[in-house]
């Protein structure tokens, strides 16, 4: 199948990418210019610098699935337009945290539920496309799936900068100031 990662320079969007190669998808992504080669070498057939170039020139066809990781109003219309009828919307961004954060879990998980409803009920019948959250759990079956393609060389996550665990302000502090673009890593003695 053909996948789109909006967003495949970022850790999850990069992860997606590998994991996505591994299962034999041809992989194509959006990312910022330093991340275009790191991309590349993870195996996607394509990437596309989204500060430089008009996107939907770029990117050639359509595909069978999206996994947007930014999951902004550009990036869902952006999305949506790559996919082909039948295709499947995936975003990390949701509505679910939002609103239970703002009415309450209570409250917000029924808004949120209706929400992603309405709006597949909308993508479905305007575009043919399934739309939906992506909602994290434990996975054991997952976790062994991470394992093994890390010992092969087939999922490889960056680190830029490795603190101790007594450092672990100045890791913070690091990150909250864009000073270390990538994964930090906290070691325990």
């Amino acid at each position: 199948q053909r996948l789109l990662v909006l967003g495949g320079g970022g850790a999850v969007g990069f992860a997606a990418v590998q994991f996505s190669v591994a299962s034999g998808c041809h992989v194509s992504a959006t990312c910022g210019s330093k991340s275009i080669d790191r991309v590349l070498a993870a195996g996607a057939e394509q990437a596309v610098d989204y500060s430089s170039k008009d996107i939907e020139l770029a990117i050639k066809g359509k595909f069978d699935a999206v996994l947007d990781t930014i999951g902004a109003p550009e990036t869902e219309r952006l999305g949506l337009n790559f996919l082909k009828r039948g295709g499947h919307y995936m975003t990390l961004h949701g509505e679910t945290a939002a609103l239970a954060d703002h009415y309450g879990l209570a409250l917000g998980l029924p808004i949120a539920t209706t929400v992603l409803l309405k709006k597949r009920m909308q993508t479905w019948y305007s575009y043919g496309i399934d739309y939906s959250y992506i909602y994290m759990r434990a996975d054991a079956e997952g976790l062994e799936e991470i394992r093994r393609l890390s010992e092969t060389g087939k999922l490889k996550i960056p680190v830029d900068k490795t603190f101790h665990m007594t450092q672990v302000r100045e890791a913070h502090e690091a990150k909250d100031k864009r000073l270390i673009p990538g994964k930090v890593v906290l070691e325990f003695d």
